[in-house]
C-alpha cells in the first residue's frame, strides 16, 4: 500500500497547536535598548565599540600579498583585535579568521568570518558570510552570534561592524537576546 501524506492544519490539531503558535508569536519581541551585560534574563546590547587590530597575518593563494593591495579571491587572514568601550582599557579580545570565499554576481567579494570574542564576563562566537567589498567601502555588515559562556550564555544575536579607517579600525555593535527575541 503506498504511503499517503495527510494534510493537517495547525488549527485543526486542537489546543496544543494553538498554544504552540501563541508561544512562537509572543517570543518575537524587540530587545529594547538595554546596555548591560550583567546576566539578566533580558538582552545584552553593546554599542559603539571601537575595534583595533593587535596583530594580523594575511595569506594569499599566490603567496604573501603586498600590503597596499585590496583583497582578492582566496585571500585569508588570522587576527587578534581588541574591542574598546568608553574607557581606555580593552572591553574584549577578538580572535578570528577571515577568508575571501567567492565573487558574487554583482562583482563584490563574499567574505567569511569565524571569531571568538572573549569578554571578562563571558564568551561569544561570531560566524558568517558578509559582503567584503561593501564593508571596505564603509557599509555596515553583520554576522550571527551565539553566546557560549557567562552573561552571553544561551543568547543569540548579531555582531554589526563597519570600517572607519583604512588601517583596520572598525566600529562594532553586539546585540544578543534569549533565543527568539532579537528582531
Amino acid at each position: 500500500m503506498p504511503f499517503r501524506l495527510r494534510r493537517r492544519s495547525v488549527w485543526r490539531r486542537g489546543p496544543a497547536g494553538l498554544l504552540s503558535v501563541a508561544v512562537l508569536l509572543t517570543g518575537t519581541v524587540s530587545c529594547g535598548s538595554a546596555t548591560t551585560s550583567t546576566g539578566d534574563p533580558g538582552c545584552v546590547v553593546l554599542r559603539d565599540l571601537e575595534e583595533r587590530a593587535v596583530g594580523e597575518v594575511t595569506t594569499s593563494l599566490a603567496g604573501a600579498p603586498p600590503l597596499d593591495r585590496s583583497p582578492k579571491l582566496g585571500d585569508g587572514s588570522a587576527y587578534v583585535r581588541h574591542l574598546y568601550g568608553s574607557g581606555a582599557e580593552p572591553t574584549a579580545t577578538v580572535y578570528g579568521t577571515s577568508h575571501v570565499r567567492r565573487r558574487m554576481p554583482n562583482g563584490h567579494l563574499l567574505g567569511y568570518v569565524d571569531e571568538r570574542i572573549e569578554f571578562p564576563d563571558g564568551t561569544v562566537t561570531a560566524q558568517g558570510f558578509y559582503d567584503l567589498t561593501a564593508a571596505m567601502a564603509g557599509t555596515s555588515q553583520y554576522v550571527p552570534t551565539i553566546g557560549l559562556t557567562g552573561s552571553f550564555r544561551d543568547k543569540m544575536g548579531r555582531r554589526t561592524f563597519h570600517t572607519v579607517a583604512r588601517d583596520g579600525e572598525f566600529s562594532a555593535d553586539i546585540e544578543m537576546c534569549p533565543a527568539g527575541m532579537l528582531k
